[in-house]
């Protein structure tokens, strides 16, 4: 037959009151820390989705700002080119004209210069000739009157050109 120690049956209990035990003064505490801890991780890891979020977000407002700015230094290169280029148009414009102006006071100047060489030499002409004529009519005529006459001729000369 089977033979029961009374042992066993002090040593389930000792073994039912040691898990009752254990369960309320170890398994609770240590699944309350568990469940503590748990949440406390929860808790990180959605403080940390969060922050993501918001970090991506102004990521792409710094990349958008970013982007402007390139487009709003470029537009300004632009503008400084396109000013630079008209003030080197209207700079070139003031030369131009300038240079013309120049040439038209040289071309002028030079038209007074040979007028007054050319009325100089009819001067000094006149002056040979009329010494010439004295010279071979032996007498000296009046020299009111040979200029007059020489001027009308060279007047009448010059017109022929």
């Amino acid at each position: 037959m089977l033979h029961v120690d009374p042992n066993i049956f002090w040593t389930v209990v000792n073994l039912l009151i040691l898990f009752i035990l254990l369960r309320i003064f170890l398994f609770k505490p240590v699944l309350g820390m568990i469940e503590k801890r748990k949440a406390a991780i929860e808790g990180t890891l959605s403080d940390a989705d969060q922050k993501n979020a918001a970090a991506q977000a102004l990521k792409q407002q710094y990349e958008s700002s970013l982007k402007d700015a390139k487009q709003e230094s470029f537009q300004i290169v632009s503008d400084a080119k396109d000013r630079a280029q008209v003030q080197y148009n209207q700079i070139i414009d003031k030369a131009n004209a300038d240079a013309s102006q120049i040439v038209r006071q040289a071309n002028a100047a030079a038209e007074a210069d040979r007028e007054k060489i050319l009325k100089d030499a009819q001067s000094e002409l006149a002056s040979v000739a009329l010494a010439a004529a004295s010279k071979l009519l032996g007498t000296t005529v009046d020299a009111k009157a040979n200029k007059a006459m020489l001027d009308a001729f060279l007047a009448e000369a010059g017109d022929a050109k």
